[in-house]
């Protein structure tokens, strides 16, 4: 039975195909297939984003209708539904649409999820039929997609009070960190395929405040990359209490904890009290403090 199963779960991967006409007037051009060796030559600038989430394959197909601008549709499946989340998550801004697991729209980009695969669908410019034919293709991709998947596990870390859900972030590398949230030039948290990191911000009290929290591996691992990051990013400053907290040049502060294999930092908060309290709030679910 498992046999067939897997080769029932093959097949349908074989068989991926972006729809032919998503649209009255719309035509499609060949399907292109796009791996990981070959991201770099399909888009400039942009892939390292991608492979930091390690996906599998791209599905890429362009549509035109005549006066209209060109439709691009991309389906990339990923290692899980969690990393499918998390391209997803790179950019929440614009218009929220009821499409597979979540989708937004701004400015002629459709951005969605559904299970293992994020969809991209992008306009060379918007008008109101591109908007059609790229909210229609996502609704036709999202059927070839599977059952939804589940968000990463993680996200639970984030405390809820004064969370913009829209600003949370899911990710591995620090090139995707940085993408984000410059912290350093240099792997001071020893970010990899093999960790797990949710980023969040927090808008409540005196003004803003960023949120990370790291999985690792093991325990050794955590501890690790909490020194270094002390070590580098806390350079000569003297960690205060059992959270470490700190005031920065800048003047915003800093602090965090390592509990088990998890990393939990307040990356910037604007007042010392409101960095304690985030911390605090990360420390009440349970996780017993290294």
């Amino acid at each position: 039975m498992l046999c067939v199963l897997l080769g029932l779960m093959m097949a349908q991967a074989a068989r991926f195909e972006l729809p032919a006409s998503p649209r009255p007037g719309w035509k499609a051009g060949p399907q292109e297939i796009v791996l990981p060796s070959g991201v770099f030559k399909y888009m400039d600038g942009a892939g390292e984003l991608y492979l930091g989430y390690g996906f599998r394959k791209l599905y890429v197909r362009r549509y035109e209708k005549s006066g209209e601008p060109a439709v691009t549709c991309e389906a990339y499946l990923m290692p899980s539904s969690a990393d499918a989340f998390g391209l997803f998550s790179q950019d929440r801004s614009g218009e929220e649409l009821t499409v597979g697991q979540g989708a937004v729209y701004a400015s002629g980009l459709l951005l969605a999820w559904q299970g293992k695969y994020f969809i991209r669908v992008l306009a060379d410019r918007e008008t109101a039929e591109a908007r059609r034919c790229a909210i229609d293709l996502a609704r036709q991709v999202v059927k070839l997609c599977g059952p939804p998947g589940k968000p990463p596990a993680l996200l639970a870390c984030l405390p809820r009070k004064g969370l913009d859900p829209k600003s949370v972030h899911y990710f591995h590398t620090q090139a995707c960190l940085n993408y984000f949230y410059f912290v350093s030039t240099s792997n001071i948290l020893n970010l990899s395929l093999k960790t797990n990191a949710v980023m969040g911000t927090y808008l409540r009290g005196a003004g803003k405040s960023v949120v990370l929290v790291v999985e690792y591996p093991s325990r050794r691992d955590c501890r690790a990359a909490w020194e270094s990051f002390r070590r580098v990013y806390m350079a000569g400053l003297t960690p205060a209490g059992e959270y470490s907290i700190v005031k920065l040049e800048n003047g915003r502060w800093c602090g965090g904890f390592c509990g088990n294999n998890r990393l939990f930092m307040v990356l910037e908060s604007p007042t010392r009290d409101e960095c304690t309290s985030l911390v605090k709030a990360m420390a009440a679910g349970g996780h017993q403090i290294d």
